[in-house]
């Protein structure tokens, strides 16, 4: 049963699932918790995040 929870938590994180969402689904106490546990789907989280800051800053200027 293990396996499938974290099946599913790791692929619900791959496919754009706030850490959030998924930490309280796994009852985890904290995101810590869940982002330790669950961080190898979402190794372009950074990247996205820095090229919506992009975004967003180039339209401000």
């Amino acid at each position: 049963m293990y396996g499938f929870r974290h099946h599913f938590a790791s692929n619900a994180l791959g496919n754009g699932i706030p850490l959030t969402d998924v930490a309280e689904w796994r009852g985890h106490k904290s995101i810590e918790e869940t982002y330790r546990t669950h961080r190898h789907p979402m190794p372009g989280s950074v990247t996205m995040a820095a090229r919506i800051l992009d975004a967003g800053l180039g339209e401000a200027a």
